[in-house]
């Protein structure tokens, strides 16, 4: 009886507080809380079902058991965590020092090499997979000119199968050149806030180089380096493109979507393989936030100048930089030129390294072929219409976590970023488990080009939700006292005063969403809707890259031309966002 009683006292008091709400924020709740409900903690939740769904039809563990004594799983599994941890090292060790170069120096070209630090983030890593592989794989550009030099002069030195070839080591290659700035920008942004007089009384302490770095500065920009690393794991641990592109099967996202896609359907091991990741990636968010959660870094202000920690860097200092930089920046920017000389050069001939010259050919043919050009339309309509969904779903549930008090708001704040930490393929599992059901006599959502809107929009969900809560909690709450006070309703407040004042936040947090959207790949391959909205081809821009990456050596010029129009659209979207947050749209990316 006490039990019930408690139980009976607890949902009335949670009641009582809904009733409390006023009716705007009530509806906001309801509506928001469905969507995420629905669209992700549904999907999630089939995904576990299945894992342990048995082929009597019971529940056990029998899926778990064939995972662990598969020795293929397991090889996969290893090598997506030895991969993770492997990025996460070299994009540190080179991230990190980038980053103290760039904020405790001023030398020259710093300017220029501050834009520059943000290249490999422009070229998708589905693109970039694909241009390092024409340009280091089995007679790429790169190794054809490298076996030129050699027999030139006079080495006996045999490139043939090239550098990048199926193995952990070439994804962990690619993977680098792509996340490093990623760790570079958030160590950077810690880095340049901390106050200075803790490192001048290190160094009155007798503390200097790298124990200074090691003991002072390092532990104050941590918060910055672990958003950085988290980034780069979490990504690096649930890229399906780089395997794909470079057909390294041993690699457990490209084994789940092997599993279902490729194998025929088979649910239960690639829901187990999803579990999993998404079991790793839990827990590296989880370490992090509680480690960085468990030490004090009141220290580390925003208030703290830059230019008070800079100091002139001198000759040799300056040419060791410059050179270090030209080096990074050059092996960084190999995807984009690798994708611009398969775009618009005419293809060599076998063991030769100079192209035969420029041409539009396979540019006009990606833009002139119906598949192509559908697959670009298709994939520009899905990311804006995503994208559109998201600033008002993201506004309100910023608004809900910022302004609100409701029973189950922290529940909402977890809901909505589970898509941070959750792999796209695994979203794109749960969508095809869920949703390929017949609703309405044959009709699935799955068959309908909607379903990708959908899967995009609560997939980038977190940008939108976090970008609209940075810029409201900066927008007191006096002015919309001040509005209801003058007698405007609540929707009128929300309308007139707060939604204009966030609206750069917003748009800044719609177009980063519309970048990945229009660069996504797990949900792309995994959801292959029939009815498009132009027509029965209902192709995204990756699914399409795919196909094409897979065909004869035309066919891979002109998947190199579609990855070109990915690039323009992430430099315009880049500048952009870079113009709305004041130079800090690289701090966004990742997964």
């Amino acid at each position: 009886m006490g039990k019930v009683a408690s139980i009976k006292g607890r949902g009335s008091s949670v009641l009582k507080a809904l009733r409390s709400i006023d009716r705007l924020s009530l509806i906001l709740v309801i509506a928001s809380a469905t969507l995420l409900f629905v669209f992700i903690f549904l999907p999630i939740f089939t995904i576990v079902y299945n894992a342990f769904e048995e082929p009597d039809g019971g529940i056990g563990l029998k899926n778990f058991e064939n995972f662990w004594t598969t020795p293929s799983y397991l090889r996969g599994l290893r090598n997506s965590v030895i991969s993770a941890f492997l990025t996460l090292a070299l994009a540190s060790a080179i991230g990190v020092p980038v980053a103290f170069v760039m904020t405790r120096y001023n030398f020259p070209g710093k300017r220029i090499f501050t834009l520059l630090t943000i290249l490999p983030l422009m070229v998708p890593p589905f693109v970039g997979a694909l241009a390092i592989t024409g340009m280091l794989g089995r007679n790429g550009t790169i190794t054809n000119f490298l076996q030129w030099l050699f027999q030139s002069l006079g080495l006996d030195v045999a490139l043939e199968g090239g550098f990048i070839q199926p193995s952990i080591f070439s994804i962990v290659f690619i993977q680098t050149l792509h996340l490093w700035p990623l760790i570079y920008l958030n160590t950077s942004a810690s880095l340049s806030k901390i106050d200075p007089t803790l490192e001048e009384s290190a160094k009155n302490l007798g503390a200097s180089g790298l124990k200074l770095f090691r003991r002072v500065t390092l532990p104050l920009a941590f918060p910055g380096f672990a958003a950085g690393a988290l980034l780069v794991f979490l990504w690096s641990l649930s890229d399906l493109g780089t395997p794909i592109m470079i057909n390294f099967p041993e690699y457990s996202v490209f084994q789940a979507f092997t599993e279902f896609i490729i194998e025929g359907g088979y649910k239960e091991i690639a829901s187990v393989i999803s579990i999993v990741i998404t079991a790793i990636s839990a827990l590296a968010l989880l370490l992090v936030t509680r480690y960085v959660g468990l030490k004090e870094y009141a220290v580390v202000r925003a208030g703290a100048a830059p230019r008070a920690i800079q100091r002139k860097a001198g000759k040799k200092l300056s040419v060791m930089i410059l050179l270090s930089l030209t080096i990074l920046i050059i092996a960084s920017v190999i995807p984009h030129i690798g994708t611009l000389i398969m775009a618009f050069t005419t293809r060599p001939a076998y063991g030769d390294w100079i192209p035969r010259g420029v041409t539009m050919e396979y540019m006009i043919r990606a833009l002139s072929e119906e598949s192509s050009s559908t697959a670009v339309a298709n994939s520009l309509t899905y990311s804006l219409l995503a994208s559109f969904f998201d600033i008002f779903l993201g506004a309100a549930i910023a608004y809900l976590l910022v302004r609100k008090k409701f029973p189950g708001k922290s529940l909402l704040d977890i809901v909505s970023m589970m898509p941070f930490a959750i792999p796209g393929i695994v979203i794109g599992l749960g969508y095809i488990h869920l949703f390929s059901r017949p609703i309405i006599g044959n009709f699935r959502l799955t068959s309908i080009w909607f379903i990708l809107v959908i899967s995009y929009a609560m997939r980038r969900l977190p940008y939108a939700v976090r970008s609209a809560h940075a810029v409201l909690q900066q927008v007191h709450e006096s002015l919309e006292e001040a509005a209801s006070n003058l007698g405007a309703t609540k929707i009128k407040t929300l309308m007139s005063i707060t939604i204009p004042l966030i609206m750069p936040g917003l748009v800044a947090g719609a177009v980063l969403t519309f970048i990945n959207c229009f660069t996504e790949v797990s949900t792309s391959l995994m959801l292959q809707p029939i009815i498009g909205p132009f027509g029965f081809n209902a192709s995204p821009l990756a699914l399409q890259i795919f196909r094409e990456s897979k065909g004869g050596p035309t066919a891979v010029r002109v998947a190199s031309c579609l990855g070109v129009i990915q690039i323009i659209a992430t430099i315009i979207g880049l500048y952009i966002t870079n113009k709305l947050l004041g130079g800090k749209a690289g701090l966004a990316f990742g997964g």
